[in-house]
This record gives C-alpha cells, structure tokens and sequence, in this order.
C-alpha cells in the first residue's frame, strides 16, 4: 500500500482555516456561535512565533553581551503574548453577542472577548492546535 503525503499538507490545511463552534462551559451545549481560525502549522502562526522567539533571542543575546541577566517575562506578557496569537489566528466570527447586541469582529473585540472569556480563550487556543479540525478526511 502506498501513501500520498500530500494529502497531510498541514500547511495548506491550516492556511485555509476552519469554523468552530463555542461551547457552553459547564453543560457543554453548543451556543450558536462561530469563530473562524487558522491552525498552528500555518504559515501565519509559524511566522508569528518564529520572530518573536528570535525577538527574545536576540534581546537575551545582547543582555549577556553587556554582562546583564536576560529580561524575566511576567506571566502578564506571556498572557498578553498569546492573546495576540489568538487574535492573529482569528479570522473572523459569526453569531457572536455581547449584552444582546450582535459583536463586529474586529482586533480590539477579539482581545476584548479572549481576554474576558476564559473559557473562549481556551476553546480557541485548543483547536489551533488540533489538526483534525483542518485536515479533512
């Protein structure tokens, strides 16, 4: 039996992106809204961790050339950090309300509702990760 590799492009998989739908936290029950993200193998996440990993490199690099510690990350910048993936990953969002009121999808929403709803933030850093999402049998 042969394989074709091409049917796991996970990079071509990710790129194009797929639809999930949010959960209620506790019961589980699905809430009739829906986000659209790109996954980790795509070429928009790896860019994005690439340059800020040697963003820190080069910043511990020049630390030890002066004789200084590296900088220590707060748990804040970490959080900060991979709130902006998240958005970065978002591409955009249906059936999203807040207070009653349909939620534009924009930049400053999506921190605003990743920041504020743990359990979307979860959600939605879980299924960048989860290539079953994006490579479609």
């Amino acid at each position: 039996m042969s394989f074709d590799l091409s049917t796991l492009d996970t990079t071509s998989a990710c790129d194009k992106g797929a639809e999930i739908e949010l959960h209620h936290p506790v019961s589980n029950v699905p809430l009739g809204m829906f986000i659209t993200l790109i996954g980790k193998d795509s070429k928009e996440f790896r860019d994005y961790t690439r340059d800020k990993t040697n963003t820190r490199l080069r910043k511990d690099a020049m630390a030890q050339k002066r004789g200084k510690d590296p900088e220590i990350r707060t748990v804040e910048a970490i959080e900060a950090e991979n709130i902006e993936l998240l958005v970065l990953c978002t591409k955009g969002w249906r059936g999203v309300k807040l207070d009653g009121e349909e939620l534009t999808f924009t930049v400053q929403n999506a921190i605003k509702v990743y920041k504020t709803y743990p359990f979307i933030y979860e959600q939605v850093n879980e299924s960048i990760g989860n290539l079953e999402l994006f490579l479609k049998n």
